[in-house]
């Protein structure tokens, strides 16, 4: 992160997520989505990467988030987003996944997409004892679901949504790592979106790595700083402009200021 023209990306993309957080009055990317429980059983795979979750036999219980990341509506493509959120060796592990392409330059662009079935990927590379990585999934439902909220909380009402977990050199071929059973019902969070940070909270002995995500963490920083600015604000204005609240406010601060 010493590097100059890291430390001004890092600068320039910090700028630009808390400024689209402040215009949109909220999160500049995945505003809402749909939240649900998550069962992953991991398997490892017939090469060792170093890292007990990927190596090691794992039943773990989490949470799923998904998402379109900016929100236009359907049939406009959008970029999809998975999170995952799981406790491990008494920790929080979140993974971020968003869908890309599928050829070995195309796991690094994101790509739009109008169903929900398909392949997302963490974009951004991993590092284990073994070396680099790149984490993604594969998300198998009973159809080629569009992607809206409804289509998916209908499908989840219906029964478990199967996400294939891979893992993968950065340009090798994909290995099957395991299964998460995503479960409903699924709850939409647009009140109180779910927050995730997988450079502050990562997956134990599988580490972000390179300068992408040092750039990456400067972005989520800034959103969440903006974010938590205008939510403070808007409670704000919707104090002031409700006589009787502020009313009430002043006459619990007229009897209980003496007391202190």
């Amino acid at each position: 992160m010493g590097q100059p023209w890291t430390r001004l990306a890092r600068s320039a993309l910090a700028a630009t997520f808390g400024t689209a957080a402040r215009l949109r009055h909220g999160r500049p990317l995945h505003p809402s989505g749909l939240v649900l429980d998550a069962h992953l059983r991991l398997h490892g795979t017939a090469r060792r990467w170093g890292a007990a979750f990927l190596d090691e036999r794992v039943d773990l219980r989490g949470t799923a988030r998904l998402s379109r990341s900016v929100g236009v509506p359907w049939p406009v493509p959008d970029i999809l987003g998975i999170a995952l959120r799981w406790r491990q060796d008494d920790t929080t592990a979140d993974l971020l996944l968003a869908t890309t392409g599928r050829s070995p330059a195309g796991r690094r662009l994101l790509r739009p997409a109008t169903r929900w079935t398909g392949l997302y990927t963490s974009l951004f590379p991993y590092e284990s004892d073994g070396g680099r990585l790149l984490l993604g999934a594969l998300l198998h439902t009973p159809a080629a679901l569009p992607a809206t909220p409804g289509a998916l909380a209908g499908a989840a009402g219906h029964g478990p949504l199967v996400l294939e977990l891979l893992v993968a050199e950065p340009s090798g071929p994909w290995h099957l790592l395991g299964q998460a059973h995503l479960t409903g019902p699924a709850t939409p969070d647009a009140e109180r979106p779910m927050r995730f940070n997988p450079l502050r909270h990562p997956i134990p002995g599988v580490r972000p790595a390179g300068w992408p995500n040092d750039v990456r963490d400067a972005a989520y920083v800034a959103a969440q700083s903006a974010t938590s600015r205008s939510a403070a604000s808007q409670s704000a204005a919707s104090q002031s402009r409700s006589p009787g609240r502020r009313a009430r406010a002043m006459t619990s601060s007229s009897v209980s200021g003496p007391l202190g």
